[in-house]
C-alpha cells in the first residue's frame, strides 16, 4: 500500500524536481498527464491571483493600470461615436468596478485565461514539430503535456517575482524583460506582449527544450528551436489580437 501511494504521488514531486534538478523529471514524462496539466493550471492561476493582489495593493501600479485602461476605453469610445452618453457612462463605471481587486473574479478570470494560454501553447508545441524536423507522433502527446506542465512552475515563479519588482519600483516598467524599455501608456499592446518574455518564461522554455531533447533524442538546437518557436508564435498571436482590437 505504501509503495502504491509513493508511485501515485511521485508525479507531484516532479514540480519540486523541476526547480532543483530538472533531469530527475525525465522518468516522469508521459505519466499522469491529466494530473500534471491540472496542477500546472492551478499553479499558474495562483500566480495570476497573487500578481493581481500585489498590483491592487500598490497605489502607484494601480494608478498606472487605471490610466492605461482609461486611455484604451477613451480610444474605444472615439471609434464608436454611436454610443450614447449613458452608454459611455456605463462603460466608465464598469471600468472602475473591473479595476477593483475581487478574489472570486480574479480566480474565475485566472482559470479561464490560463486554461486558454496553456492549451494554446500545447497546441503550438504540437503543430510546430515539422518546422524543426520533428515527426508528428514521434513523441507521445502525454510526454509533451507533462514536460510542459512541470516547467510551468518556472513561469509562475517568474510572474510573481516580476510583480514584486514592479511593486518595489513603483512602475510596470520595472521588470526583467524587454518590456522595461517600452512605455506602457504609449504602447500598451507592445508592452503587454513583451512582458510575456520575463525571466521565468525564458527559463521555462529553456528547460522545456532540455526535456524535449532528452525525451526525443534530438540535437539541443532543434529542441530549443521547437520550444522557443512555440513561445514566439504565441506572443506574436497575442500582439496581433491586441492590435486588431485597438
Amino acid at each position: 500500500m505504501e509503495e502504491q501511494q509513493t508511485t501515485t504521488r511521485e508525479w507531484l514531486w516532479g514540480f519540486v524536481a523541476i526547480l532543483t534538478a530538472p533531469s530527475r523529471v525525465l522518468p516522469l514524462l508521459g505519466r499522469h498527464a491529466g494530473k500534471v496539466f491540472v496542477m500546472a493550471l492551478l499553479v499558474s492561476t495562483g500566480a495570476s491571483v497573487l500578481t493581481n493582489w500585489l498590483y491592487a495593493h500598490s497605489w502607484a501600479l494601480h494608478r498606472q493600470m487605471v490610466e492605461i485602461a482609461r486611455q484604451r476605453l477613451e480610444a474605444y469610445i472615439a471609434q464608436h461615436p454611436q454610443l450614447t452618453p449613458k452608454q459611455q457612462q456605463e462603460l466608465h463605471q464598469q471600468l472602475q468596478l473591473g479595476m477593483r481587486f475581487s478574489l472570486p473574479r480574479s480566480l474565475i478570470g485566472g482559470l479561464f485565461s490560463n486554461t486558454v494560454a496553456l492549451l494554446s501553447l500545447l497546441g503550438l508545441l504540437w503543430l510546430v514539430q515539422p518546422l524543426v524536423w520533428v515527426r508528428w507522433g514521434g513523441l507521445r502527446l502525454g510526454v509533451i503535456v507533462t514536460a510542459f506542465g512541470y516547467t510551468v512552475l518556472w513561469s509562475a515563479c517568474g510572474e510573481v517575482l516580476t510583480a514584486v519588482f514592479q511593486v518595489i519600483g513603483g512602475s510596470l516598467q520595472v521588470q526583467p524583460s524587454l518590456a522595461a524599455f517600452v512605455v506602457p501608456e504609449q504602447q500598451p499592446v507592445l508592452f503587454a506582449a513583451l512582458s510575456r518574455f520575463h525571466l521565468g518564461t525564458l527559463l521555462q522554455f529553456g528547460i522545456l527544450g532540455f526535456l524535449l531533447k532528452q525525451a526525443a533524442a534530438l540535437p539541443l538546437w532543434r529542441a530549443m528551436a521547437w520550444s522557443y518557436s512555440a513561445l514566439l508564435l504565441w506572443v506574436a498571436a497575442i500582439y496581433g489580437m491586441g492590435i486588431a482590437m485597438t
